[in-house]
């Protein structure tokens, strides 16, 4: 065994869906992968992987109780004191803060991976800046703070949170670009109404309610065309829209909403056009890296994070954030581009992400900080 790693983050969910394979591959060259995140419904699937799990009971991503954070503190330091790990990766915004701060007080050594900077610079509110002094206080003790692009690293630059020195930029956090495949045996669009679709949370910040509305218009001008929502409510959000609210657009034909699924796969290969019109701050949206590698166009906003991941009018277009009536114009010109050349910018697409974001990239670049903290 060449080591133990553990990774830390704010769900068992998103630690299994998006760092699965990196932590399978870690597992192939030889290395002992431990996750540490709060129970829900993906945590016993780890043990199908012979990944050990530990359960973080005390991490709330959007409590202020200072009382549970004081807790999460000590039950971190509890976990890495039994996992007994020789590198941690820590994810999201309070495995990073408390995490940094427990790994070195332990003589760990750990690199913070920034996601998405969400509410800390989306907004201007005491949550926000108590948020900037904590990091400040607690990355001083990551060996390296990665960031998904490079506006958030220079945010943190800037801020004065983080020196420059101690910053790297990861290109996402990679795709499986052979899962991500698109078929040969797709319904084509002539025997179906053309279909757009947005897979994520239900959240404002990620403009679901900015494609309704754009939907909303162009079936208002008479366009015909299927508009689906794919992905979960999140009630815990603050920024979560609700069942109800979601039922009074599918009842008005607005959209159809298709719940909660393990294989999105299946919903996007039949699809035409992905949107996410976010003005959340996100790092880089694996959503739509998902559907550029099935070769699918992407509408998206010419936001931080997004515009990344697409180049406009190669693999798609880029609309004004917060904008449905923008938002409606990029559908209704996807809507009349010939078959062919909505072909092409899926090739373009894929092109992109098997050059610019691909899994494998990313898992070199892992290996060789690994080998950097854990075998120095």
């Amino acid at each position: 065994m060449k080591g133990r790693i553990l990774l830390v983050g704010n769900t068992a969910w998103s630690m299994f869906n998006f760092r699965l394979s990196l932590m399978l591959y870690l597992k192939e060259k030889g290395y002992e992968v431990m996750v540490a995140a709060p129970m829900d419904n993906y945590a016993d699937r780890f043990k199908n992987y012979d990944i050990s799990y530990f359960q973080i009971s005390h991490l709330k991503a959007k409590g202020k109780n200072p009382l549970e954070e004081i807790r999460l503190y000590n039950e971190l330091a509890e976990i890495y004191k039994k996992a007994a790990p020789g590198l941690i990766f820590h994810y999201t915004v309070k495995p990073n803060i408390y995490g940094s701060l427990v790994a070195k007080k332990l003589g760990i050594p750990s690199i913070a991976v920034t996601t998405g900077l969400g509410y800390i610079f989306g907004t201007r509110n005491l949550i926000s800046l108590i948020a900037k002094k904590l990091y400040r206080f607690s990355l001083k003790n990551a060996k390296e703070v990665w960031f998904l692009n490079k506006e958030d690293k220079e945010s943190f630059i800037d801020h004065n949170i983080i020196e420059k020195e101690k910053t790297f930029v990861l290109p996402g956090e990679g795709i499986d670009t052979q899962r991500f495949k698109a078929a040969t045996n797709e319904v084509p669009v002539t025997s179906r109404k053309f279909r757009f679709i947005m897979s994520g949370r239900m959240l404002y910040e990620k403009g679901v309610a900015d494609f309704v509305e754009a939907s909303k218009i162009l079936k208002t001008e008479g366009y015909d065309f299927e508009s689906c929502l794919l992905g979960f409510v999140d009630v815990a959000n603050p920024g979560a829209i609700s069942r109800e609210q979601i039922m009074e657009w599918e009842k008005a034909n607005i959209i159809r909403y298709l719940g909660v699924t393990d294989n999105v796969i299946s919903h996007l290969s039949t699809s035409d056009c992905f949107i996410l019109p976010s003005y959340y701050r996100e790092g880089i949206p694996r959503a739509i890296m998902e559907a550029a590698s099935l070769e699918i166009p992407v509408i998206t906003t010419d936001n931080v994070g997004c515009k990344d991941v697409v180049d406009d009018g190669e693999t798609g277009f880029l609309c004004k954030v917060k904008n449905p009536v923008d938002l409606a114009e990029k559908m209704k010109q996807m809507l009349l581009l010939p078959g062919e050349k909505r072909s092409e910018f899926g090739r373009n697409a894929r092109k992109k992400m098997l050059a610019e974001f691909s899994q494998d990239k990313i898992v070199d670049i892992y290996l060789n900080k690994i080998h950097t903290y854990l075998h120095s």
